[in-house]
């Protein structure tokens, strides 16, 4: 990372308490996301991955620590602040362009003033002659290119992204791949991408922060070391080989798959 972070993290823990006792979501996570990097973070189910993308998007308050976005110590969802997740969440009654419009709607915005925004990015995520059609027109990976051009609409500095294709097919899944990766290329939003999959995680980030279980903690912060724009073919190569085999022998008593 170079630059002063956009994001920080720091010592934060989050504690769920009930009557059965205490569990230890995430424990001392310490971490800085520089302005523009793209960061996944790869983990077992319950290693803490989506409780601290909650924390940081300020959806869960944490149990001790704290975390800085801009500066400003989040406790609500910070200004600038963009979502994708697995599921696409749109309104079937509604067309592709009437979903992205939506945060501008949300927001009290003036609809006119976000329409040319909206057609650009439906043509950015390829979907220019969809953008009358409605959900149940639109395949799985392409709803999920629409729920991008969503998170997109009024430029995020900050961007979430919650395993946002863990429900596509490997041949879509791939191909929404390179296409997020020239999207954040043309965009250069901050990126913090939750995921299960090595390679997606080698593929897509600047920086793989990989998380241990029991309690949840950061056991890795991996640079990826590969020039861009990459191709889906960078994962017959060596270096690529290289990278995913530091992430997976970072995560020994999770139990990781070898499939990513």
């Amino acid at each position: 990372m170079s630059g002063s972070p956009l994001v920080e993290i720091d010592k934060a823990s989050k504690i769920y308490r009930s009557p059965r006792g205490a569990t230890t979501a995430i424990a001392d996570v310490t971490v800085q996301i520089g302005d523009g990097e793209f960061v996944a973070v790869v983990g077992p189910s319950g290693c803490g991955k989506c409780t601290l993308l909650k924390c940081v998007a300020g959806l869960e308050p944490l149990s001790s620590g704290e975390i800085r976005v801009r500066g400003e110590r989040v406790d609500g969802p910070p200004d600038g602040l963009g979502a994708v997740f697995q599921r696409d969440v749109l309104m079937d009654w509604r067309t592709a362009l009437d979903n992205v419009l939506l945060p501008a709607e949300f927001l009290g915005l003036r609809r006119a003033d976000f329409l040319p925004r909206a057609r650009e990015l439906l043509g950015l995520v390829g979907l220019a002659d969809r953008a009358n059609s409605y959900p149940w027109e639109l395949s799985g990976g392409m709803r999920q290119r629409v729920a991008i051009a969503r998170a997109l609409l009024c430029r995020p500095v900050f961007l979430l992204m919650d395993e946002p294709f863990g429900a596509l097919d490997a041949l879509t899944r791939d191909e929404l791949n390179v296409e997020l990766q020239r999207i954040w290329l043309a965009e250069k939003n901050t990126v913090l991408f939750i995921t299960h999959g090595i390679e997606e995680a080698v593929f897509l980030a600047d920086r793989v922060l990989v998380m241990d279980r029991d309690p949840g903690r950061v056991a890795l912060d991996l640079e990826v070391a590969l020039p861009r724009p990459r191709p889906i073919a960078v994962r017959d190569e060596p270096a690529f080989a290289a990278h995913t085999a530091k992430v997976r022998a970072a995560m020994p008593r999770a139990g990781a798959s070898r499939a990513a």
